[in-house]
Formats: C-alpha cells, sequence, structure tokens
C-alpha cells in the first residue's frame, strides 16, 4: 500500500513540474545550445561531415567553423594544433633520438583558437593593437626598469628589474626582422627566466602567439632554453602553417 501510495506521489509531483516548466527553461536551454554552437565551431561534432582527403597523409582541423587540411606529419585534432622537434624540425618517427629523450625541453606547439573563443569575438581587428609595445609599457609604470638587449642582428631580449635591482620573474624576445601576417608587430615570446645555472630538467617554459587569420588564433608553447633560436623556430612555425590549407567547398 505504502508503496503504490510512494508511486502516485512521484507522478503527481512529476505531472506538477512539466505543468508548471519546471526544470530547465527556454533561456537555459538557449545559453547551452549557444555555448554547444560555440564549441563546435573548433571541433568535430555529430553531424559534422569531413572533407575528402588522403587519410593516411592528412588531417582535417575544424577552425571557426571552417575545414582545413594539412599533413599528419606535423598535425593532430586532439591537439588541434601542429607540433615539430627543435632544432631537427621533424616529428613522428623522425625525431632524433636526443631529441625524443627530453620532448617537453625539444618540443613546439602550436594550438588554435577560433574568433568565438577570443575574449572579445566581435573585436574589429585586434592585431592593429600595440602588441609587446603596451605590455612593456605596462610594466614601466609599475615601477619596473626596462633593459633591451641586441644579442644578434634578428634577436633582442626585454628585462625588466625592481627598485632593488631583481629580474622580473619573465623576460621577452623578439624576432626584431620578421613579420607577423597581420598586423605590423614583430613576433614573440614571453618566457620564464633561467637561472644562470640553467639546467637539463628544468621546466621554465616560453608562450607567444599571433592572429594566424582573421578569424583564428596561434598559440606557441617551447621550452625556454630554445627562446635564444626563436627567429628561426618562428621561421619554422610559418612554413609549417602554410601547409595547412582550406579545404574546397
Amino acid at each position: 500500500m505504502s508503496r503504490t501510495i510512494t508511486f502516485m506521489a512521484l507522478g503527481c509531483v512529476s505531472l506538477l513540474l512539466t505543468m508548471t516548466g519546471c526544470g530547465p527553461n527556454e533561456k537555459k536551454r538557449a545559453e547551452l545550445a549557444e555555448q554547444k554552437r560555440i564549441e563546435c565551431l573548433d571541433k568535430f561534432c555529430p553531424g559534422d561531415v569531413e572533407p575528402p582527403r588522403d587519410f593516411a597523409k592528412e588531417v582535417a582541423l575544424k577552425l571557426h567553423g571552417q575545414w582545413f587540411i594539412g599533413p599528419n606529419y606535423y598535425y593532430s585534432t586532439g591537439m588541434n594544433g601542429a607540433a615539430f622537434y627543435w632544432p631537427s624540425k621533424k616529428n613522428r618517427e623522425d625525431v632524433p633520438q636526443e631529441e625524443r629523450r627530453v620532448p617537453y625541453e625539444n618540443t613546439i606547439e602550436i594550438f588554435f583558437t577560433g574568433r568565438q573563443r577570443w575574449p572579445d569575438p566581435k573585436s574589429i581587428a585586434p592585431w592593429e593593437g600595440r602588441g609587446w609595445v603596451l605590455r612593456f609599457e605596462e610594466l614601466q609604470k609599475e615601477g619596473f626598469r626596462i633593459e633591451r638587449q641586441h644579442l644578434r642582428p634578428n634577436l633582442e631580449r626585454v628585462r625588466f628589474f625592481d627598485v632593488l635591482g631583481q629580474p622580473y620573474r619573465l623576460e621577452y624576445f623578439l624576432a626584431t626582422k620578421e613579420k607577423l601576417p597581420l598586423g605590423a608587430n614583430v613576433p614573440g615570446i614571453s618566457c620564464e627566466a633561467l637561472t644562470s645555472n640553467e639546467s637539463s630538467n628544468t621546466f621554465a617554459g616560453c608562450t607567444g602567439g599571433m592572429f594566424w587569420q582573421e578569424d583564428v588564433y596561434a598559440d606557441f608553447r617551447l621550452h625556454a632554453k630554445q627562446a635564444k633560436d626563436w627567429p628561426e623556430i618562428y621561421q619554422e612555425i610559418t612554413r609549417v602553417l602554410a601547409l595547412l590549407k582550406k579545404a574546397k567547398p
């Protein structure tokens, strides 16, 4: 008897919730649908039809709702980007053993982000900003002293020091003779400063990025010990990016 009453009560509660419209309301459904739409702009989702390609040699990436095809030697849908080793410029089975032994120190990674996942998707031309110059001015306003050093013709290192002469936690490397795809800024990276007794087991890293296309941003990640080769690494990044082509409609 009690079990029957319980089932009847549950049925009444369910009916009441249905009648009163409880549960996810229309606004919540719309928010979830928009969130799903944005997520699916940069990844494969059910119902998608991938473009034809040579499956043995090529991979398809979905970026801002557009399909791109690139060599699977460098590109991967799992990371939604590409990778290669440095200084060999190799990948996959071709990587020299000494580089493969410590991959976190020798891997250059590229990750893509479509416009809808940018901080300001509606920005007209964010690549026209002042880039590193603006960041350097901000640090100077905070009281840091700037020090610029031309390590060689195409590489500048920018460091900052507080009033006690202690270095800021990051230092910056600029490839002064290279050009970005969009905008007038030069390509650069910010790196965790390495100590003078740098060792092979340090995890200090560098990050950077650029607007690869008007709707796609490319992030770079590499080990800080590779910063001395930043101009050459950037050249290789641009070469690898050029291998990624828009799929034909």
